[in-house]
């Protein structure tokens, strides 16, 4: 018979017990690690199963429902979703009784995708408006909107509230909007204007004498209080003031001409029944306002 000879072989932890405690940590880092990356699929998953699940239809309905007015509309054509919560649209225009006042093009977005949990959209946009450009941010839902907008290098022409309202003409226009559901504020600079004349409630309001026009207006509701709005020319400088309320206007324009301007006949035959002074003019602009 063979004698079996067994030998137990033990072996010493490093000092301090290192190997061992080693052994825990790196076991501790992986289970760590996996459970961190499996949030981050489970996370990047849901962001992505909201944004395919999440219809169009739906996108186009929180935009166009966004106006709490009853005057106005707001209708997107061509609304396409992209990847990497990208929105495109061919054009968003406001609209009152089917006329258009106001038309965005080529826009392109940005969506907050945690918006879309809540059913609305938070999102940064950038597009034309006419021949100038735009960009901004948004937040849309169903029963609220916040717009933060800044416009370059658009023209005149484009505003087609202005034709709307009977003010026809061109020019460079810049500036910025706001609007926080029924408040806004609008502040707007016009270089290079060449403005037809403009008749209210049949009283000549002279803006071909005015080349530059910079003002701001502040929105609630449905009035428009004119804040701060002049207009300048060779040798003749005006400011508007008063309010737009439920479509009617209680405006007045002060005219101050310099001197060699009142030499001007045509300046002359549209105003000079307004004089209140020498050198100084004011023309009431009222009457209904059509938009």
């Amino acid at each position: 018979m063979t004698n079996l000879h067994f030998k137990v072989i033990t072996t010493q932890p490093l000092e301090g017990g290192g190997l061992g405690r080693g052994c825990l940590i790196e076991i501790l880092f992986n289970t760590l690690l996996k459970k961190v990356l499996m949030a981050l699929v489970a996370v990047v998953t849901v962001i992505w199963g909201i944004w395919i699940a999440f219809p169009v239809t739906a996108m186009q309905s929180i935009i166009e429902d966004s106006v709490h007015n009853q005057k106005f509309t707001l209708t997107v054509e061509g609304l396409k979703k992209g990847i990497f919560y990208r929105l495109h649209a061919d054009s968003i225009v406001l609209k009152n009784s089917g006329a258009g006042l106001i038309s965005l093009n080529a826009i392109h977005g940005t969506i907050n995708p945690l918006s879309l949990i809540t059913s609305g959209m938070d999102l940064s946009l950038d597009g034309r408006v006419g021949e100038g450009h735009f960009s901004g941010d948004a937040i849309l839902s169903r029963n609220m909107i916040t717009v933060n907008i800044v416009f370059m290098q658009a023209n005149l022409r484009d505003m087609q509230f202005l034709e709307v309202a009977g003010i026809r003409g061109t020019g460079d226009v810049s500036g910025k909007f706001t609007l926080t559901d029924r408040k806004g504020h609008l502040e707007f600079l016009v270089n290079d204007a060449g403005i037809e004349p403009a008749v209210f409630a049949g009283v000549i309001v002279p803006l071909n004498f005015f080349n530059t026009i910079k003002g701001s207006v502040d929105i609630e509701g449905n009035t428009f209080d004119l804040a701060s709005v002049s207009l300048a020319g060779r040798h003749i400088f005006a400011r508007l003031k008063g309010v737009i309320k439920d479509n009617v206007m209680d405006l007045h324009m002060e005219v101050m001409p310099q001197q060699s301007f009142l030499e001007n006949p045509l300046f002359l035959s549209q105003v000079e029944r307004y004089q209140v002074s020498p050198g100084y003019y004011v023309i009431p602009v009222k009457g209904y306002l059509v938009f």
